[in-house]
């Protein structure tokens, strides 16, 4: 991947818990952490809907699966007619898109209908549509609200909950948003969740790192740097881990790679916590690190 493809932002390095959107109660993990309930809409990867028994249900039309798509993603919204008319048709809808839009929720609505026992159903609401639909349908919602649980298990510090609700979230992930829909709130979405898998792979490294398993997050850390070279907190974690495994010479020379390519991309260096770490692990005083 190369440089151009990251942007030029810096992501800084200590990681603190962001707002984040509300999550209602009901998810796909339950308290056993880690373990998951099948979703039957899946929007992670290309889109896919399922029955409860697991048959595929076709939703063949690629503007049948754009409204899907956009009425999963806007949880609990009503979509109104002319909403969906503009992400659908952009700048230019033909005279007739209205009609056509009510065709294609019509053709959804009956395509959805094995599903209605399962509490999914489509629902006219004055001059739009919502989605009515358990959170334990839908993968988005699983991997979100798994990502909110082990952000608050990290910040109550019980790291091991936070590795295991994050591992359930990451085992969730099957690629980016619907890549095959091209529609603006969809490719909105889609950014928005890309940056949370990333983030969510840092805090479970960071977890995997408080409870003592370096030789386990060094792989993922490696891969996270070389991937997203420009968010400072995995290169900060890399050096940690490095460090406390006794591979001093490995950890000054990660942190070399991260200053020249903050130095090549942004013309900046490290930050200060960075740059403390290293004149940790020149002194090899690496009990400091945190």
């Amino acid at each position: 991947m190369g440089m151009a493809e990251h942007g030029c932002e810096r992501v800084a390095t200590a990681w603190t818990p962001a707002p984040r959107r509300p999550y209602r109660k009901h998810t796909a993990f339950d308290k056993d952490a880690g373990r998951r309930w099948e979703s039957m809409i899946k929007l992670l990867g290309r889109l896919a809907v399922t029955d409860a028994g697991g048959r595929a249900i076709k939703v063949r039309a690629a503007r049948q699966q754009a409204i899907l798509a956009v009425l999963v993603l806007c949880q609990d919204e009503v979509i109104t007619i002319d909403r969906l008319v503009s992400e659908l048709w952009q700048d230019e809808p033909p005279v007739t898109a209205k009609e056509s839009l009510r065709t294609y929720v019509y053709r959804l609505r009956r395509a959805l209908s094995p599903l209605a026992a399962d509490g999914v159903d489509l629902v006219t609401v004055g001059n739009g549509y919502t989605l009515a639909v358990p959170d334990r349908a839908v993968d988005v919602r699983a991997f979100e609200s798994a990502v909110a649980k082990g952000v608050d298990a990290l910040t109550e510090g019980d790291a091991r909950l936070a590795a295991a609700m994050l591992r359930g979230a990451l085992a969730v992930w099957r690629g980016p948003v619907a890549p095959e829909i091209d529609v603006e709130l969809v490719c909105d979405e889609r950014r928005r969740l890309d940056d949370l898998h990333v983030t969510a792979r840092e805090l479970y490294v960071e977890a995997e790192l408080r409870l003592g398993h370096h030789n386990r997050a060094i792989p993922e850390l490696e891969r996270l740097v070389e991937a997203h070279p420009l968010r400072e907190a995995s290169w900060g974690m890399l050096l940690r881990a490095l460090a406390a495994r006794g591979r001093r010479a490995e950890a000054l020379a990660a942190y070399r790679r991260l200053r020249a390519v903050l130095s090549a991309e942004l013309g900046v260096e490290p930050a200060d916590e960075l740059r403390r770490q290293h004149q940790a692990i020149l002194k090899g005083e690496v009990g400091s690190m945190r």
